[in-house]
């Protein structure tokens, strides 16, 4: 289970550094409320933009569940 994510997860991991961070361009759609948080965050100087914001948050994301599947299978394989 989750052995695509780790899988993809531990390629970028290994492309870290490598300044060829190539950008897809999508769509999504927020309520007005986290749009208007998003904003603040950017008017008060924590990022350049919505847009940094948000993959800020998908890296904060992807981390954290990549950690948590590590720890269950590191926890899974002494049973």
């Amino acid at each position: 289970m989750h052995t695509v994510f780790l899988e993809a997860w531990r390629r970028t991991e290994a492309r870290k550094g490598c300044g060829s961070d190539e950008m897809r361009k999508i769509s999504i759609r927020l309520t007005e409320k986290h749009y208007e948080m998003l904003e603040a965050l950017v008017l008060e100087g924590e990022y350049a933009s919505v847009s940094e914001a948000i993959r800020d948050a998908i890296r904060r994301l992807l981390q954290e569940k990549a950690e948590i599947i590590e720890r269950s299978r590191n926890l899974s394989s002494y049973r």
